[in-house]
């Protein structure tokens, strides 16, 4: 594949392009990272209500379990109570986390909007195509080698 074409752009307007298109990196992950923590704090936060809600999960698909071994009225009278039960628990989960996912969701827009228009669009201005990449580059494979090595 041949490489792009870089576009003839004077050497100070290439530096303020190269420049904006490091603030714009740096803005990007400034958001990834303040909505990492926001994430952490919510579970954080939430924790008494999330196991709650896996417990009464896990008593839901127990019950399903008994009603499929045995299946009678007893055992589907229990299916539906613990299924309420479940549904309540990750009602009270949405509610604990709401306050947190109203500061997550403009935080992850604009992660995914410099993600697919403005990285790509400032790239490409600085001529850089992006193009589709199905094999890792050699720096690549290098750097996810080491990576898997150091989790061993």
């Amino acid at each position: 594949m041949a490489p792009a074409q870089a576009v003839q752009v004077p050497q100070e307007d290439r530096l303020a392009l190269l420049d904006t298109f490091a603030e714009l990196v740096s803005e990007r992950w400034g958001y990834f990272i303040a909505r990492r923590l926001v994430q952490k704090d919510a579970s954080e936060k939430t924790k008494v209500e999330r196991k709650a809600a896996t417990e009464a999960a896990k008593a839901f698909a127990e019950s399903m379990v008994a009603l499929r071994k045995t299946p009678n009225e007893a055992n589907a009278k229990l299916v539906a109570q613990k299924e309420e039960v479940a549904k309540d628990a990750r009602k009270v989960v949405a509610n604990a986390r709401k306050p947190f996912n109203e500061k997550i969701k403009p935080l992850a827009s604009i992660v995914k909007y410099c993600d697919s228009v403005a990285i790509p669009d400032s790239l490409k201005e600085l001529g850089h195509q992006v193009v589709p990449r199905f094999s890792l580059s050699e720096w690549a494979t290098k750097a996810v080698e080491q990576t898997k090595r150091k989790k061993d």
